[in-house]
């Protein structure tokens, strides 16, 4: 660990404007890495011994911050962790929140997370994994909802689709609130191959939508061995993607309201499956 005492004034500093790049997928991808904004998912993130490459501090909260880095990395400190103090102005062109907390960490991509363009004699997911499938959720904060309801309830894999909504956008990071660190996420180029997959793993895929011939949660049999897609935001879920699934299932509600938010459907799917 290095703690680089100057600092950091302008907001066109190298470091400063690499971190800034990293709020978009494109300046993400180049670099291989993404940010965690705030005290506690630094915290978590360094506990969880993650590949934390640098830390961001703006300069009133530099020495209580510094001090609680020093304690977590005490038993095992990183061979290349930088740490950086920026002034107010600087940490501003970095930051992604509307009231920053003064602390930013970079973290190299997670091995916890991976994509898969062909499926083919891949092992997706272990036979005893409880397994969540998200198709095209595109809104990030729900993405992370989702993820931080996952770990709450049990699951420990999560397939995405490919034009789900990026697992490293600062927005998914924040809503996760440290889940993202404890949770496989596999992204799939193939939906429908996926589906087929599940099937030969001897699973059964249920889509999660109101269908002329959907069954209310209650009305079905419920299995820990169950794979549940959750559909995009507004669309739902492909009628291809739908057909290719062994059921329909959704939660009745009331009159008063037309449909529940993805995340808060995936919860509670989550949470009825939690109990098997």
């Amino acid at each position: 660990m290095f703690i680089h005492k100057e600092v950091i004034t302008s907001r066109n500093n190298p470091t400063v404007k690499l971190v800034a790049s990293l709020a978009d997928k494109k300046g993400r991808a180049a670099e291989k890495c993404f940010i965690a904004e705030g005290e506690k998912l630094t915290y978590e993130a360094l506990s969880a011994r993650l590949p934390v490459t640098k830390i961001l501090i703006r300069e009133d909260k530099a020495e209580a911050v510094i001090e609680k880095i020093k304690a977590l990395c005490s038993a095992s400190e990183p061979d290349s962790l930088d740490i950086f103090i920026l002034s107010g102005t600087a940490f501003e062109k970095i930051s992604t929140e509307k009231a920053p907390q003064g602390v930013i960490s970079v973290i190299k991509y997670l091995d916890f997370f991976s994509n898969i363009d062909i499926i083919y004699n891949e092992v997706i997911f272990s036979e005893n994994e409880r397994v969540l499938a998200l198709y095209s959720l595109r809104d990030p904060s729900n993405l992370g909802s989702v993820i931080r309801s996952a770990v709450a309830f049990g699951v420990e894999h999560i397939i995405v689709s490919s034009d789900t909504a990026d697992v490293y956008n600062p927005k998914t990071v924040r809503s996760a609130m440290g889940s993202l660190f404890k949770v496989k996420i596999t992204s799939v180029s193939d939906f429908s191959a996926f589906i087929a997959y599940a099937h030969k793993s001897k699973r059964r895929v249920l889509a999660a939508e109101l269908t002329d011939s959907a069954v209310p949660l209650s009305g079905i049999e419920l299995k820990r061995s169950d794979i549940i897609v959750i559909g995009n935001e507004g669309h739902g879920i492909a009628r291809e993607i739908s057909e290719l699934c062994d059921k329909s299932v959704y939660i009745p509600i009331s009159e008063k309201t037309e449909s529940l938010n993805a995340s808060v459907a995936a919860s509670l799917f989550m949470w009825e499956q939690s109990k098997l």
